[in-house]
């Protein structure tokens, strides 16, 4: 082979090469000069250990303990469980997704909601600040949302639904109860006047239920079922202030307790708050629910209704 055959062959290798980086990495360098950088970017979402949020001057804290997220000062209530595995999604998305500036002028922030009327997000931590920012609004495509920093001019827009995530006024898990209502096979009634006592049974090869205290007496199967559901798989109405004085729990006015299967599940039912929602707490804990008043008529027996 010759030396302009080699010299030939060199170029080609040569412009190969360029081909390739110009359509390839090169393209994707040039195609990236200018772009802002995501701000969001350093976040680690499994390293994140507490949330604040601020939001219409009220601020919500959320602390991690073990896998789940505690609300700050709110006795035990957490956050539902799968909302924290959503909220654990986003930032991951945040963090790798594109930003694109929406705008640098800081008098339009007020139109994306990313000045005082969004939603400050302080990530921490260790105790440091990981991330501060600000969630607006949605974009017209409901998948994009508005973000900025509370100290910058510049809006930015990025495909991560933060705004689903932190566009909220309650946190609160409100399960009050959630079992295998197919494991209890007792409940207990108890009241200021009366109190009865009624056990799963097996009739004729399928699960029936009989009053078995003060007396023996018939349960129907369709009633008893509704209870079953709500001594199961109970979920609060609202949260209420968490002060026990006025919620008329102290007097015991409706005790329900089923028992089963590694399950002891024990309801307290009190007063109504004024607005047909009744206060209820669980034995072993602190923590004030409202439930409706149908879910408390349905606990509110006498001997006779269940046959």
């Amino acid at each position: 082979m010759d030396k302009k055959t080699l010299r030939l062959g060199g170029i080609l290798i040569i412009l190969i090469v360029l081909a390739y980086l110009y359509q390839g990495p090169l393209k994707e360098w040039r195609a990236g000069l200018g772009k802002p950088k995501n701000f969001l970017a350093s976040v680690d979402a499994g390293q994140i250990n507490k949330i604040e949020i601020i939001q219409k001057e009220k601020t919500v804290v959320l602390e991690k303990q073990g896998d789940k997220w505690k609300i700050g000062g709110a006795k035990d209530f957490y956050v539902r469980q799968s909302l924290a595995e959503n909220l654990n999604k986003v930032l991951k998305e945040g963090a790798e997704a594109e930003m694109e500036l929406a705008s640098a002028n800081k008098e339009k922030k007020g139109e994306f909601q990313t000045d005082e009327s969004g939603i400050n997000v302080k990530l921490y931590q260790s105790g440091d600040i990981a991330a501060d920012f600000i969630v607006g609004k949605r974009a017209a495509d409901f998948a994009t949302v508005y973000v900025s920093r509370p100290e910058s001019d510049n809006t930015y827009s990025i495909k991560a639904d933060l705004y689903g995530v932190f566009g909220r006024s309650d946190w609160h898990d409100k399960s009050i109860f959630s079992s295998d209502k197919e494991k209890i096979n007792k409940i207990r009634f108890q009241y200021s006047d009366r109190e009865f006592t009624v056990e799963k049974t097996a009739a004729d090869g399928a699960d029936a239920w009989e009053g078995t205290i003060p007396y023996k007496f018939s349960v129907n199967k369709d009633k008893i079922d509704k209870i079953l559901d709500l001594m199961s798989n109970l979920i609060a109405a609202e949260i209420p202030e968490q002060k026990f004085k006025g919620t008329g729990l102290e007097k015991h006015l409706i005790i329900a307790q089923a028992t089963g299967e590694g399950m002891d599940n024990i309801l307290m039912i009190g007063g109504d708050n004024g607005e047909e929602l009744y206060y209820a707490k669980k034995s072993d804990s602190d923590n004030i629910y409202l439930i409706t008043k149908e879910n408390k008529d349905e606990l509110d027996k006498k001997i006779e209704d269940l046959r």
